[in-house]
């Protein structure tokens, strides 16, 4: 049984996820991966770098899985489910030096299987996490390994994981820390003067190199909201209340965890319950320090940071192994407990339905938080992509009810009305949103594009200059201006519109056209001058 556990482990993964293969990409996957230009060419390694230095790896696999197919996301799919089910094998060999074999195998088909891993593997852009999970467990199994036997190679590997880990994703910052865990309470029995410090220093060194290298090319992380820190330390508790109680009882996910930054009595209670439940799992020792330093540290790392989204599902797959060990160590070692991860399979079965389209993704974080403009917005945007025009309109127009001056969905319900000819309708929402903000660039390209439309030539370009003016980097508005001076024969206005929406979008869909324009007049591609 213990050597065909990994292999049942490998296959049970495969099972559940099943039916998540060919998902669309949905949410940040239209940014990280549909929208990044970046992992179009993988020969081109230093432009994968310079997008985001701290995920230079997962950016990678996005450019192999491109190079291989494009953007069919089964591609994309396969090669998460696989790396999940790596990650499920790496996670028994951990835990087989931790507990026992049965709770070994407990824990990791429980972590396995459960449905909150489901934002790790089905979501494409959880990628992030699942990637450097695999390095949390190499690194860790090896350092185990070296601190028990002295095997210098165990060592090196422990240090190459570190440093790919690093180039994966910032919560690498803390793999010294989970490895420091392990040799105190694992190895050691919590006698810290057995551990030998002379063995953190190249670790120290990559930790190093690596911070110095990211600030040197992107600079310190900017927060993406103002936050004041102590409504977002209490916030954060309230997010980690949120992660325990979902893989404790995994009901409610959802794409969008829409809960807000405020100064709540839950955030507070859960800070010190944590925090006392740190101090109670240190002075214990042994697995359950060891579960509650996998648990804690990797959160710190996106805790740290202050993100719009206080919390995100995927954000815990890694952290959520130090959960199902302690459990699985505290649970009784008959065969009924293996029930257990059965159940959880059928329920990442059930979760993974939600992802087989938008609509229904979106719609169950509407339903999740109704109160949310975030929840209503995706929702409304996903019907209107889907072309259920009526339900799209009524989304929208919901998100209106819950934020008046939510310019995206003024924008997209311009697009629908557009899209079933209501032109006037479309016309409206566009003008609407140029109220809230004159300078929209999306709605003053769908207004030029609404005269386009109609056969108002001199009208659209006019309305193409108009957006340049607000956004002289808009593409859209370079080649559709550049397009309609080129038919209007005005071929020395028109070429340099053309090639800066080469430059400005270089894997653009309307690049084969922009190039054949380009070459029918005879001028180059790239740009020699300004427009």
């Amino acid at each position: 049984m213990k050597r065909a556990a990994p292999f049942l482990l490998v296959l049970a993964v495969v099972l559940v996820y099943a039916n998540s293969w060919a998902a669309p990409f949905t949410y940040d996957d239209k940014i990280e991966v549909v929208g990044n230009p970046a992992i179009r060419d993988l020969g081109n390694p230093l432009a994968i770098v310079l997008a985001n230095p701290a995920r230079v790896l997962v950016l990678a696999t996005y450019a192999l899985n491109w190079a291989m197919g494009g953007f069919d996301p089964r591609g994309y799919h396969a090669f998460s489910i696989a790396l999940h089910a790596l990650n499920a094998t790496l996670a028994l060999g951990l835990a087989r030096r931790v507990v026992s074999p049965t709770r070994a195998l407990l824990a990791a088909s429980i972590w396995a299987l459960h449905p909150l891993a489901t934002e790790g593997v089905s979501y494409i852009t959880g990628r992030s996490d699942a990637l450097v999970a695999t390095w949390f467990f190499a690194a860790t199994i090896l350092w185990i390994d070296d601190s028990r036997t002295a095997d210098l190679r165990k060592r090196l590997g422990a240090f190459a994981c570190a440093a790919l880990a690093l180039v994966t994703k910032e919560t690498a910052v803390v793999l010294p820390l989970v490895l420091l865990a392990a040799d105190v309470f694992l190895v050691a029995g919590g006698r810290w003067k057995l551990v030998e410090p002379k063995r953190y220093a190249p670790l120290l060194v990559l930790l190093l190199g690596a911070g110095g290298a990211r600030l040197a090319i992107a600079g310190w992380p900017v927060p993406e909201v103002p936050r004041p820190l102590d409504v977002h330390v209490v916030a954060q508790g309230e997010a980690w209340a949120r992660y325990l109680q979902l893989w404790l009882v995994p009901w409610g996910q959802s794409i969008l965890q829409a809960m807000p930054a405020t100064m709540s009595v839950v955030g507070a209670v859960a800070l010190l319950a944590f925090f006392g439940a740190a101090v109670l799992a240190v002075r214990k020792g042994g697995v359950p320090a060891f579960s509650a330093a996998v648990w804690a540290l990797p959160l710190l790392v996106t805790s740290a940071f202050v993100l719009k989204e206080t919390m995100a599902e995927h954000r815990a797959y890694f952290a959520g192994f130090g959960l199902c060990l302690f459990v699985a160590s505290r649970l009784p070692e008959r065969r009924w407990v293996f029930m257990i991860p059965l159940v959880l399979g059928a329920l990442t079965v059930r979760r993974n339905l939600a992802w087989a389209d938008e609509p229904t993704l979106w719609g169950g974080a509407a339903a999740r938080w109704p109160g949310s403009a975030d929840a209503a917005y995706g929702y409304g945007k996903s019907l209107r992509e889907a072309r259920r025009y009526p339900e799209a309109v009524e989304g929208l127009k919901r998100v209106l009810e819950l934020d008046p001056t939510r310019i995206e969905a003024l924008d997209e319900l311009g697009i629908a009305y557009a899209e079933q000819h209501q032109f006037d309708d479309a016309r409206h929402a566009w003008e609407e949103a140029l109220k809230v903000a004159p300078g929209h660039c999306a709605a003053l390209n769908d207004l030029a594009a609404l005269q386009l439309t109609q056969g108002d030539k001199d009208g659209a370009m006019r309305g193409f200059e108009g957006t340049l003016r607000a956004c002289p980097d808009d593409p859209l508005a370079h080649f559709h201006l550049g397009e309609l001076l080129t038919g209007a024969h005005q071929e020395e206005r028109a070429i340099p519109h053309l090639q800066a929406y080469l430059a400005a979008d270089p894997t653009g869909a309307y690049r084969p056209d922009a190039e054949a324009l380009l070459r029918k007049m005879g001028a180059p591609t790239t740009a020699v001058g300004g427009p």
